[in-house]
């Protein structure tokens, strides 16, 4: 099962009750698709081996707040998300249903 990108940016909406942009960041090694709601200051990322992913502001400090929704390029293929049961908004797994009601 997949959906489009803009479906998941609704589905994350709603379940935020919020509206939130989206903001494509990458590094040497990868590229990540985030779901943040405007005011948030993610400037970039590395991914630890214990920690997953961490992410830091203009200035270089560890952002400590929950990111909606961090999409890996595994997530991401030709535009459509994958689902899987690792998929997450806000920290919560989303769904089959979830996913089948932006439809």
């Amino acid at each position: 099962m997949e959906i489009s990108l803009l479906e998941w940016k609704a589905l994350v909406e709603k379940k935020l009750k919020k509206k939130v942009i989206i903001k494509i960041i990458w590094n040497e090694q990868e590229k990540i698709t985030l779901l943040i709601t405007p005011n948030m200051k993610i400037n970039s990322f590395i991914h630890d081996e214990k920690e997953g992913y961490l992410f830091y502001d203009i200035e270089g400090k560890l952002v400590e707040y929950a990111i909606p929704s961090i999409l890996t390029e595994k997530d991401l293929v030709e535009g459509k998300i994958v689902f899987h049961k690792n998929l997450k908004i806000n920290g919560q797994s989303v769904s089959e249903e979830e996913i089948k009601g932006t439809e």
